[in-house]
């Protein structure tokens, strides 16, 4: 399938990963086999119970390297149950305001956007039937997931976006503050290795290529390689013979997957395995520097989006706390795993 990376745009917007089916919760019936496992609820929202299955489901999605960007550490067991409990929670915060404010999206509108979505990726039906079996997904269920994620995002429209306002002089005082009183600007002497991705690439064949990355990077955060020798062994680009270096760098000239990562790096450290639409990179940065702005209006825009974003982000997590407060959330706990008795 041509520009497979794609699929995992596909994800996000979709929200989960896998399409999971639903359990039933209570007691098991008379018919119930020895090895079934009676499912349990542990959180209700309003008279919407949420499941055990589902919590586990959604950690499995987020904890899937294939589904969010490679992080170098990973939440313990109860922080990554706790975060998936959360986002459910909200989904249905979100549903639940939505058919009180009788909100919703025509299935025109759902087509409408899928088609923009497969026309944009230049996906064939038969790509875009491949992207959705890859993800768990048939047609139905996908739609009725990118469905209901629509309708919550017409809610926070109007709930949420409407409240944001992000004036010019917050504006002028953050860019003084992040571009040196408005006097120059900071870049980075960037050094990676990537791994590309294939137009063409199986399941297993990047699960593969991943835990490559992942090798060469502990080999050089420990210092068992140096990172030029491994870029020039490894780095599937241009800047293999250089041992790694492409040059300075300022905000707004990387990817973004690159740059957030590229400008928290201190001189000399290494970064964990990170994905972009063009494969798996490590960076390192050897040296950062100031200087003069470039174009101060674009600057300003970033710091703009950047302030809009945290605003949303702020705005998000008080109207989600006062839908709680309203459904009268209950959140009974986590229950112990199910264990095999036969282990």
């Amino acid at each position: 399938m041509n520009r497979w990376w794609v699929w995992m745009v596909v994800a996000s917007l979709g929200g989960a990963a896998v399409a999971s089916g639903e359990v039933p919760a209570g007691e098991p019936s008379d018919e119930a086999g020895p090895e079934e496992v009676v499912d349990l609820i542990v959180a209700i929202v309003g008279k919407d119970a949420i499941t055990r299955y589902e919590v586990e489901t959604r950690v499995r999605e987020t904890n899937n390297p294939l589904a969010r960007f490679i992080a170098d550490t990973h939440e313990d067991e109860q922080a990554s149950f706790q975060a998936a409990l959360d986002d459910l929670i909200a989904e249905r915060l979100l549903m639940r305001e939505a058919r009180r404010l009788q909100m919703d999206v025509s299935d025109d509108e759902v087509e409408q956007s899928l088609r923009a979505m497969r026309q944009e990726n230049g996906w064939s039906e038969e790509d875009y039937d491949a992207v959705l079996r890859m993800l768990g997904f048939d047609r139905k269920t996908y739609f009725e997931t990118r469905k209901e994620q629509m309708v919550r995002g017409k809610v926070l429209q109007y709930k949420v976006h409407s409240r944001i306002r992000v004036t010019d002089r917050e504006v002028e005082e953050a860019f003084l503050k992040e571009y040196h009183q408005g006097h120059g600007e900071d870049e980075v002497h960037l050094w990676h290795i990537v791994f590309r991705i294939p137009t063409e690439v199986t399941l297993p064949e990047l699960q593969r290529l991943m835990a490559r990355a992942q090798e060469v990077r502990e080999q050089v955060a420990s210092g068992r390689v140096a990172f030029e020798d491994a870029a020039r062994q490894h780095s599937e680009d241009g800047s293999a013979q250089a041992g790694g270096d492409v040059g300075f760098f300022g905000r707004g000239q990387l990817l973004p997957a690159l740059e957030e990562v590229a400008f928290r790096l201190e001189v000399g450290e290494v970064s964990p395995v990170v994905q972009s639409p063009l494969g798996f990179h490590i960076l390192r940065v050897s040296e950062r520097r100031v200087v003069p702005i470039r174009d101060p209006e674009e600057a300003r825009a970033r710091v703009r989006y950047g302030l809009t974003e945290e605003a949303f982000q702020k705005e998000y997590r008080a109207f989600i706390e006062s839908l709680r407060a309203e459904a009268r959330v209950q959140v009974r706990g986590r229950p112990a795993p199910h264990r095999d008795p036969g282990r």
